[in-house]
């Protein structure tokens, strides 16, 4: 088999770019995901904090039953916004009289995308991550 020097020096040319390849792509593709990740933790945490704000608004405005009202706002905005990340919402302080506080909490369970890869690196976390957002609103009355 008579192979020229260009034609050798093109095979080495081209395994050393799929090498480089198979060691780059790993580290590219890890960092994607975690960018994701981080995109939708913040994404989650203001989905928390405007479905609480939401929810203690309605609340503070109701006239029977501030904390059911806040409630059920925050639960409709909270699935609306961001339903994979079960939401869950709890009234802190219900507001029952005029004049006191009503305060909301509604926290998220963001999927951990990153922790898939747990097999690759032992030191990432795979637990899903929790985010919250708390509102507080006076109750008015009239």
């Amino acid at each position: 088999m008579n192979h020229s020097k260009s034609q050798v020096t093109g095979e080495r040319e081209r395994g050393a770019a799929l090498i480089e390849l198979a060691l780059t792509l790993p580290v590219v593709l890890l960092l994607t995901l975690m960018l994701i990740q981080f995109g939708v933790l913040a994404y989650a945490g203001s989905m928390a904090e405007q479905a609480a704000r939401q929810g203690a608004r309605v609340g503070s405005v109701a006239q029977v039953n501030p904390a059911g009202f806040a409630v059920a706002e925050a639960q409709r905005v909270a699935y609306t916004g961001f339903s994979i990340g079960h939401p869950q919402v709890i009234a802190l302080a219900p507001g029952g009289v005029v004049g006191s506080e009503l305060t909301l909490r509604v926290t998220y369970q963001v999927p951990n995308f990153v922790g898939r890869l747990a097999g690759l690196f032992t030191s990432l976390p795979t637990d899903a991550f929790a985010v919250s957002g708390t509102a507080t609103f006076r109750r008015e009355g009239w």
